[in-house]
């Protein structure tokens, strides 16, 4: 049966605030919208793709994305969200610190989150932000290439981690899109192929696949690889991510393709 493809790509080099700019991000979401509409093509699903890069990638920019074209996935459809940036922390208010024993939410760093009034897009967030498109029923897939703890280092030469420094600024909780009382009712319903979850895993109340770069305590890198016209920078995860994908002749399950992927 004819499957509907909603599809949303971010891609962050470029950062308002004085955050360090990265080089591979906009090429990852780039190359992984091309193959998947090279896939699609010719068959019989339908593949409604929108690609969010820099500037366009605001956190409302982002959340309004969401909503309104993820927004329209339902039953037998599929979502797929495919971000690459940086992640970070952030102080928690107390109202999140039951979820968070070192009072330090996760995040993922939009383009305009550390300029003046700018927040970044905290896992509380994206798990609320999974539910309400989780609740109309479509096969969800995230994908993440960024790390989720922040120190903003240089690995080694023309390696880059794909991390900020966290930001210590006390976040009002009313700035959140998500509020403690529906936090607190949330449950794990997530299935995660990438091996133990991600902290916001226990209160992400929309089922799930999450594809990430790396755990809590690891780093997302990007250095050069081969490209359509010659080396180009790119995340490690997303450029062997990609590389499985065309490599198989048959469909995977996301356990084989994550082990493939780690391989």
């Amino acid at each position: 049966m004819p499957r509907i493809i909603y599809a949303l790509f971010v891609g962050i080099d470029d950062y308002l605030g004085g955050v360090n700019s990265l080089r591979g991000c906009v090429n990852d979401v780039t190359r992984l919208h091309d193959l998947l509409a090279a896939r699609v093509a010719g068959g019989s699903d339908r593949f409604y793709p929108l690609l969010l890069a820099n500037a366009q990638a605001t956190r409302q920019g982002i959340i309004d994305a969401w909503r309104s074209h993820l927004g329209q996935a339902g039953p037998g459809d599929v979502a797929l969200f495919c971000y690459a940036g940086h992640g970070s922390q952030e102080n928690a208010p107390p109202e999140f610190w039951d979820f968070e024993p070192d009072h330090l939410n996760e995040t993922l760093v939009c383009h305009d989150s550390r300029a003046s009034g700018g927040w970044d897009l905290a896992d509380k967030e994206l798990a609320q932000l999974i539910s309400e498109v989780a609740a109309n029923g479509p096969h969800f897939a995230v994908i993440l290439d960024c790390c989720h703890s922040g120190s903003g280092t240089r690995d080694a030469e023309d390696v880059t981690i794909r991390q900020e420094k966290a930001d210590t600024r006390t976040r009002p909780i009313t700035s959140y899109i998500v509020t403690p009382p529906p936090v607190a009712g949330l449950q794990e319903q997530q299935t995660s192929a990438a091996g133990p979850a991600m902290p916001w895993a226990a209160i992400a109340s929309g089922r799930h696949i999450l594809l990430a770069a790396c755990r809590p305590e690891q780093t997302a890198k990007e250095t050069v690889f081969p490209g359509p016209a010659g080396l180009e920078r790119r995340g490690a995860f997303s450029y062997y991510l990609q590389d499985t994908l065309q490599q198989s002749g048959a469909p995977l399950s996301y356990r084989d393709l994550f082990k493939r992927v780690n391989a």
